[in-house]
């Protein structure tokens, strides 16, 4: 229970579908120097159009293992925003985020959380984004600056 303006809500989740998805998305989630969505992008675009982060298994489907860090990150993340909002651990049952590509340089991302009652919040957001090229990229090479995933 929260201490000062109230009790915790489960509509609270609204909130943290919200931010954890525009975490996601933003240009600061970085996996091994470059941007984590590119990176998906060019998965999604070889043929496998949806690549689903369940994060509490810490896993992606269909498997790539390169990707289980960003499953991880995102699942503690969901739990640090409920401590945040003094919210228990016990109401949250399963979280998956689904990328998608919706066209070529045209990305649906979206994330449900599934609380202990069954009840689904979702949130989703559609991005342009490239297919990731080293070849037009630069790696960040530093462990300085912006990084939604550092120290993962």
């Amino acid at each position: 229970m929260a201490i000062g303006f109230g009790m915790a809500r489960r509509r609270q989740f609204k909130g943290i579908c919200w931010d954890v998805l525009n975490n996601f998305v933003s240009r600061y989630n970085d996996l091994n120097g470059y941007w984590a969505v590119g990176q998906f992008a060019q998965i999604a675009d070889t043929g496998t159009h949806n690549l689903k982060f369940q994060l509490r298994k810490g896993v992606t489907v269909p498997p790539y293992p390169e990707f289980s860090p960003t499953s991880s990150y995102y699942w503690r993340m969901v739990v640090r925003l409920m401590t945040a909002n003094k919210m228990p651990e016990v109401w949250l049952s399963d979280a998956a985020i689904v990328f998608s590509m919706a066209g070529p340089t045209i990305a649906s991302c979206s994330i449900e959380i599934t609380t202990d009652l069954g009840k689904i919040y979702h949130h989703t957001k559609t991005i342009a984004v490239r297919p990731h090229d080293q070849m037009k990229e630069h790696q960040r090479l530093d462990r300085f600056g912006p990084s939604n995933q550092k120290g993962v």
